[in-house]
């Protein structure tokens, strides 16, 4: 550590160091973590001989790209000024960096958070029409993984405007992203099954693989279970825990199914709007928008 700045000042010099970078780099960061994945997964896939379920993979490429772009785009000219504009004028308090309970807490905060905006995703068809393009996919994978609808990059970033406004610094976030970013790429495949006898302290208190392999199943038994991120324990805590026992069933069903790309980047909305429209006035409309999937 640099001996003329203290502790904190090097944890928020290090911190603007790391944004930076990464925010001159997150398209081609991203973009390599893409092609990594793939690859290497279809190269496993491959000497195994299994199907490569090449259309499903270019799926996946086409949302992730879209994604990203969606995000760049977002992120840079909303979401880090106006988070900057609280986080300077309207802050709460000032959490220190240098001081592990900030972190502790932030991040307990944004898991709980993120748990009811995932619980959402599923509950009202507004939300729904975008994530089921990440559910459609009738195995589980990194290609899975890296198939995020590009819609998300417009709603999800509102749900996290309570870190400036808490006090938690703008370029700190970046810590967090990174960190969802890549567990989600260990939560989706099958590598580590399922041991039910030997239930064990990790599985209790955080989403394993094999939680994970539940919430994208399509039995009856696994829907609208294990939303959390991080930690299972808000699932454990609010009864939408389920642990893996049948063979898990991929997708959503023929229906609500995205197969190509086009599709990708629609998503549920061609019908939302359609059924919209049929609803006969802007009240009733608005109703559909927030009514459960599969009820129209």
């Amino acid at each position: 550590m640099d001996a003329t700045r203290s502790a904190p000042e090097f944890v928020a010099h290090l911190s603007s160091t790391a944004f930076h970078w990464y925010w001159d780099n997150a398209s081609i960061v991203f973009a390599l973590c893409i092609v990594v994945a793939l690859v290497g997964e279809k190269g496993w896939q491959w000497l195994q001989g299994k199907d490569l379920q090449l259309q499903s993979g270019l799926t996946s490429i086409v949302s992730g790209a879209g994604f990203l772009i969606a995000k760049t785009v977002m992120e840079k000219v909303l979401f880090f000024g106006l988070s900057w504009y609280i986080y300077d004028n309207y802050r709460l308090f000032d959490l220190p960096l240098a001081n592990p309970a900030t972190w502790v807490g932030v991040f307990l905060i944004r898991d709980f958070v993120y748990y009811w905006v995932h619980r959402g995703e599923h509950k009202f068809q507004v939300l729904w029409a975008s994530h089921l393009i990440h559910h459609s996919p009738q195995t589980i994978g990194m290609a899975t993984a890296v198939r995020v609808p590009w819609m998300e990059a417009l709603y999800k970033p509102w749900f996290s405007l309570w870190m400036p406004l808490l006090g938690f610094h703008p370029l700190a976030k970046i810590v967090f992203d990174v960190f969802a970013s890549t567990l989600a790429q260990v939560q989706h495949t099958e590598a580590f099954p399922v041991k039910p006898d030997k239930p064990s302290l990790i599985g209790r208190l955080f989403v394993t693989p094999s939680a994970h392999r539940v919430h994208h199943g399509y039995n009856p038994e696994y829907l609208d279970k294990n939303f959390g991120a991080v930690l299972i324990v808000w699932d454990r805590m609010f009864g939408t825990y389920q642990p893996e026992q049948a063979k898990v069933h991929y997708g959503v069903g023929e229906r609500d199914a995205v197969v190509t790309g086009r599709d990708a980047l629609v998503g549920g909305y061609g019908r939302l709007a359609t059924n919209m429209r049929k609803a006969g006035s802007a009240h009733r409309a608005l109703a559909v928008a927030l009514q459960a999937p599969g009820t129209s």
